[in-house]
């Protein structure tokens, strides 16, 4: 079966390229020239001799062989700059912009259309050869100009002639289709992240009209090849809230006709009307996240802005007389007095268990310093309330409750890290039925030894996915030994075959992959290095330094192995996960680590994650990880591992 050809009925991909208005451009000599448009393709591939990767930093050009040409300047990047936050933003305000002075629609011929600039910001985290066009098209400008029938033409853009040579290999996930629609929001969240977004970070949106929105979504589907994992490249920003899109329910429909998969949708839950529920009920499997945040009608119209509480809060006894699968989202935001917020969290808890919630998330608060320039809580008391508050009651309902980021948990409340220990159960599950408890370890899985949380999670996830009928584990309950027998095909609601992930087992998180130690010590020793600096962040440190320290594979005397966390200055405000450093975060700590010791580091070893959503080795905002070498001067090695989310 051949891809679908590209035809004149596609949404039109366009794209920026501005001129110097001065005629004179950026660069002033033909070296500059090639010396940019080289800069450029390094940003998207690594060159090789043989096996080996090379890494080039100058060239010399063919007519004077005794001058070599710097790649890289040795100027100082600026600090990041603090930037005031908006008064009163709308959401999606900071999420959705334009695209710069050339961000005007055009209209094709003969067609009443109007298509406007994609975003290059985005373009460049996710596709970033379209923002190589763009680069190497803006540097030749400043040396040429183009011509039609003898008339120069004043370029300010270009589009893509054929989308199907844009189809690449991709998970397909059905939600990606819905967040095309999901700019808009009906709801004013006091806490909502998206009034803190950096004005550098490349997850944003383009201002459209839902029409055009429409349109380009329809192209997108018909380049959505789910059966082999095939689709047009992404350009998500961030998502709000799809339900309210005046046509969420045909891009619905188009999706199920070609994916049979789970639909996972994220809502505020202010549309989930009873008539709402019944339509969905037709799109099984749906698993739905419902920001629900609170229980009560009052806290959540002065939490969230939602002018029709009701509506949300009244859904969950309709999902669950649907047959919908959901979970729910609360942050605990300190408004009011300490007590009033931990009883409404408690209170919402016991109001979605009633209603059979699959699970029920509680994420911790967060802000950037764009979001406040002042501090809103103390961060430490709060979060560690939080939890311990979690841990209390966590054993009085049936729905797991889970705190994000769950390594905080672990941190602060278990010396023992890494370990399978149960703290919640789905209900209807396998699990469920075969009487796992919170608080119990896993110690074998059908007669395999569990040693660490990856381990168990991705045998039980295997086993999720299998056609295994019966399996038996192990567990250690109250220093007990108890063997449970799980019938895989015994499934009720909430829980679900296609939704759950481990047997309705809930982990605190992913946990630590002790199989990253060997790339990393295959790292270590291809390169020679003796002394290495490896940067990880607050919440995985702990949990890292376990692991090598317990670890025989770096046990020689001369080898040193330091931890270092960088703070997240980008983001700012009391962020503090790994998964979100970006570029110059890295660069401005190995600066300072280098100023204030006496010896450089051989080796600075950084994890893939906080580069994992692009899958082009680049950060948030869309900068290559590969520029922390060029202004650190220290080689740097990426050791893969997976984004911790959950």
């Amino acid at each position: 079966m051949s891809e679908t050809a590209s035809s004149e009925n596609d949404y039109v991909f366009r794209y920026p390229v501005s001129e110097a208005t001065d005629g004179k451009g950026e660069h002033s000599c033909r070296s500059d020239l090639l010396r940019v448009q080289l800069r450029n393709i390094l940003d998207m591939l690594i060159p090789c001799s043989g096996d080996s990767e090379v890494k080039i930093d100058g060239f010399k050009l063919m007519n004077n062989r005794n001058l070599i040409h710097r790649l890289y300047d040795e100027d100082e990047d600026a600090t990041v700059p603090f930037i005031e936050k908006q008064d009163n933003p709308s959401p999606g305000e900071a999420a959705r912009e334009s695209a710069g002075k050339n961000d005007k629609s055009v209209t094709d011929k003969g067609d009443d259309t109007e298509y406007s600039f994609q975003c290059i910001k985005n373009t460049a985290l996710y596709e970033p050869t379209i923002e190589y066009i763009q680069r190497q098209l803006r540097s030749l400008l400043d040396f040429i100009a183009l011509e039609s029938n003898g008339k120069v033409v004043k370029a300010d853009g270009f589009r893509l002639k054929d989308l199907s040579q844009w189809v690449e290999d991709t998970p397909c996930d059905p939600a990606d289709m819905l967040g095309y629609i999901a700019t808009r929001c009906n709801c004013n969240c006091v806490f909502c992240y998206n009034k803190g977004c950096p004005p550098d970070l490349a997850l944003v949106s383009p201002l459209r009209s839902a029409e055009e929105e429409f349109r380009e979504i329809r192209t997108r589907l018909k380049y959505f090849f789910p059966e082999r994992d095939r689709n047009l490249f992404t350009s998500l920003g961030t998502c709000f809230e799809a339900f309210i899109h005046p046509h969420f329910r045909e891009v619905l429909e188009e999706i199920r006709k070609k994916s049979k998969r789970v639909i996972r949708i994220s809502t505020n839950g202010a549309t989930l009307t009873e008539e709402v529920v019944a339509y969905l009920s037709g799109f099984n499997p749906l698993h739905l996240d419902i920001a629900l945040h609170s229980s009560s009608a009052g806290r959540r119209r002065a939490l969230m802005g939602d002018r029709t509480p009701e509506i949300a809060i009244k859904s969950l006894p309709l999902l669950k007389k649907a047959g919908i699968v959901y979970d729910i989202v609360i942050v605990p935001w300190p408004d009011g007095s300490e007590e009033e917020m931990l009883g409404d969290m408690e209170e919402t808890i016991a109001y979605a268990d009633e209603s059979d919630v699959r699970l029920v998330q509680i994420s911790l608060p967060g802000y950037s310093r764009y979001f406040s320039d002042k501090k809103l809580f103390d961060h430490d008391y709060l979060w560690e309330t939080i939890t311990e508050r979690i841990m209390e009651i966590r054993d009085r309902y049936e729905a797991p409750l889970v705190v994000r980021p769950a390594l905080y948990e672990e941190n602060l409340c278990y010396e023992q890290k890494n370990i399978p220990r149960v703290i919640g159960i789905v209900k209807g599950s396998p699990a469920f039925y075969g009487g796992l408890r919170i608080g119990d370890i896993l110690l074998s899985i059908g007669g395999n030894i569990i040693h660490n949380r990856p381990q168990a999670r991705d045998l039980l996830s295997l086993l999720q996915k299998s056609e295994v009928g019966f399996i038996p584990l192990l567990v250690s309950r109250n220093g007990l030994k108890l063997e449970l027998p799980l019938d895989l095909n015994r499934v009720s609601y909430p829980s679900s075959r296609e939704i759950d992930t481990h047997l309705g087992i809930v982990f605190m998180g992913t946990g630590l992959r002790t199989s990253y130690l060997e790339p990393l010590r295959e790292i270590i020793k291809r390169r020679g290095a003796k002394n290495i600096l490896l940067l990880s962040s607050s919440l995985v440190k702990p949990l890292l330094e376990e692991i090598i320290r317990k670890s025989p594979l770096f046990q020689e005397r001369d080898l040193t192995i330091e931890i270092g966390v960088p703070s997240n200055r980008f983001w700012g405000g009391n962020i503090c996960l790994g998964d979100l450093l970006v570029v110059q975060d890295y660069i401005d700590y190995v600066r300072g680590y280098i100023k204030s010791r006496d010896i450089k580091p051989d080796l600075l070893v950084i994890p893939s994650s906080p580069f994992n959503l692009s899958g082009w080795g680049r950060d948030l905002t869309g900068r290559i990880y590969l520029d922390i070498e060029r202004k650190t001067g220290l080689p740097v090695e990426i050791l893969e591992c997976q984004t911790i989310y959950d």
